[in-house]
């Protein structure tokens, strides 16, 4: 499949790559929704990424993980509590602080991003095409670790 270049001027590189990301969230929202787990956003994600890489996490370190401040996280995190997807239990190291862990529906919805994603992925190669997607994700991978790269350098 062959795509005609349209105008896309370099100064537009920030505003196409948000709105793509916003279109795939979108995507990936309808279909999360579609097998059962309503009311998941984007903002979710900042958690999602980051808890159960190690373990249990404390709020302030997966707040710092995802860049934003503590008070945004601790939202998040009761908004997921409310859906019961996450829970809070006392850290043994230090009895003020809670850690934070998924519940087995939490896991479930982790399982269904999976399928998720791959459905998102079917509907972008269908619109784009198998190999020019493959080749989209290469590139961004390639620019993503350059550009990671170059800020451990600096």
């Amino acid at each position: 499949m062959e795509f005609a270049m349209a105008s896309v001027q370099r100064h537009e590189i920030g505003q196409l790559l948000m709105l793509t990301l916003q279109d795939f969230q979108r995507r990936l929202d309808e279909d999360l929704a579609g097998a059962g787990f309503p009311g998941i956003r984007y903002r979710h994600r900042a958690l999602f990424m980051h808890l159960d890489r190690h373990g249990a996490s404390r709020s302030v370190d997966l707040a710092k993980a995802a860049g934003i401040r503590p008070q945004s996280m601790m939202k998040i995190v009761h908004e997921l509590e409310g859906l019961g997807l996450i829970s809070r239990r006392t850290d043994p190291a230090d009895s003020r602080a809670k850690l934070i862990e998924f519940t087995g529906l939490g896991r479930r919805l982790i399982e269904q991003l999976t399928r998720s994603t791959e459905r998102v992925w079917a509907q972008y190669a269908a619109l784009f095409g198998e190999s020019q997607l493959n080749q989209l994700m290469a590139s961004l991978d390639a620019l993503l670790t350059l550009s990671q790269n170059q800020r451990g350098k600096a």
